[in-house]
């Protein structure tokens, strides 16, 4: 079973991805909205992060979603904050945050492969929305 965490700069963003995917998933994939800063500002806190992996440890695959820069150093930190064999199931995934959760979650809820899930994921980079 896989875990998604969403690292977005705004606490909203991520809420409201994870409320758009969640109506895609069958109930198998746990996902965590981790944006903001602790305050409700706009930012991104590697404890607030941190808490979600641990909250996945269950979990065989945590995936982290990420948008801008410091998103991606907070997440990479609070993955060397938790213990090796926890750091051992976290992957960042570099792919478009919609469409990179939309098709991770989706896939994650057909088979439980890391790479196909990544993969699938990764795909939302190549998505035409307009035709």
């Amino acid at each position: 079973m896989t875990g998604v965490i969403i690292v977005s700069h705004s606490e909203k963003l991520a809420e409201g991805l994870k409320d758009i995917v969640m109506e895609m998933n069958d109930g198998s994939v746990e996902v965590i909205a981790a944006g903001g800063a602790s305050d409700g500002r706009i930012g991104t806190n590697t404890l607030k992060i941190k808490a979600a992996i641990e909250a996945l440890a269950e979990r065989d695959h945590i995936l982290i979603f990420v948008d801008l820069g410091s998103s991606v150093l907070c997440s990479e930190t609070a993955i060397e904050l938790v213990d090796d064999e926890l750091q051992k199931k976290v992957h960042i995934v570099d792919a478009p945050l919609v469409e990179g959760v939309v098709g991770g979650v989706v896939q994650a809820t057909i088979c439980n492969d890391l790479e196909e899930i990544i993969a699938m994921a990764k795909e939302g980079a190549n998505l035409n929305k307009v035709c």
